[in-house]
């Protein structure tokens, strides 16, 4: 099998970001191993297979648009990968390529933080790839599950592929029918005054996970927080995430302090770069010339 020196292990994706990066990289170091990490902008997700063939790339994160499209080009998947019909990760053990979804274990071990989840009533806000790992996972945790989604057609979908309640839009879950939400919509992301949920639906006794990350505060799990709810914020589902990957491909315990202090690190270094950005458009903005008509 082709290798590299230091063992190679990325990103496929279709723009690279740089949070895997940081995270990975930080638990190598802690870890002491020989490893750096790459994150691949790609188009061709069957000529990025070949390439970690090719190139003995020992294993690879695989982020939209690609996480279906892989499949077809691997030498086999796991149980949880098949089910949910998306792989996240593909672990190469001598050529063979095997893709896995590390999504639904960083869902359970995030909400496991908090409680467990045995009998647990969850609703389920959104229907898009997370939320099809999230339901997967939970369900097989023993909670019972049912999806909101503004587009009943998709939330029905998902519901019936795994055996799960459909509850109609957002405006109709009921907090005092659930033990916790999650909400795995894009409603918070880079927005943190947006709440995918009314005032009225957050009570105390629920607790409240969003898969928003950045902010690591949105305003789903600040309002949560104020009422005394417990909350799980979306950078501990996508440590755990992490955490599958790593012990994949290193064969050790992921170091989690280690990987939330990148985690931390870069958000905070891209919110900072994302607010300079804002101010210096909206002062050039102020600085162009008034055109007057005549």
């Amino acid at each position: 099998m082709p290798h590299s020196i230091p063992t190679l292990c990325g990103s496929l994706a279709g723009q690279p970001f740089t949070f895997n990066v940081k995270v990975h990289n930080a638990a190598y170091r802690a870890l002491g191993v020989d490893y750096t990490f790459v994150s691949f902008g790609v188009d061709d997700a069957a000529l990025a297979v070949q390439a970690i063939r090719t190139l003995g790339i020992r294993g690879m994160n695989v982020t939209m648009p690609h996480k279906q499209a892989v499949i077809a080009h691997l030498d086999a998947l796991d149980e949880t990968a098949r089910e949910i019909g998306a792989v996240n990760t593909i672990d190469n053990r001598d050529g063979y390529l095997t893709g896995y979804n590390t999504d639904c274990a960083g869902a359970v071990r995030a909400l496991e933080e908090v409680t467990p989840l045995a009998g647990q009533r969850i609703a389920l806000l959104g229907a898009g790839g997370a939320a099809r790992a999230i339901a997967w996972g939970a369900k097989r945790a023993g909670a019972t599950v049912t999806v909101f989604n503004r587009t009943a057609s998709r939330g029905e979908a998902l519901a019936s592929d795994f055996g799960i309640a459909f509850g109609g839009g957002l405006p109709d879950f009921e907090p005092g029918d659930f033990d916790g939400v999650v909400n795995a919509t894009a409603a918070g992301f880079r927005a943190p005054d947006i709440n995918p949920l009314a005032v009225r639906q957050l009570q105390s006794h629920l607790f409240v996970m969003d898969a928003t990350f950045l902010p690591v505060r949105t305003k789903l799990i600040r309002d949560a927080s104020a009422i005394g709810c417990r909350v799980v914020d979306g950078t501990r589902m996508l440590l755990h995430q992490f955490c599958g990957q790593i012990e994949l491909y290193t064969g050790k315990p992921a170091p989690l302090d280690a990987m939330s202090a990148a985690l931390l690190d870069e958000i905070a270094r891209v919110e900072a770069h994302e607010a300079s950005s804002a101010r210096e458009a909206k002062q050039k903005e102020g600085r162009q010339p008034e055109l007057h008509g005549r």
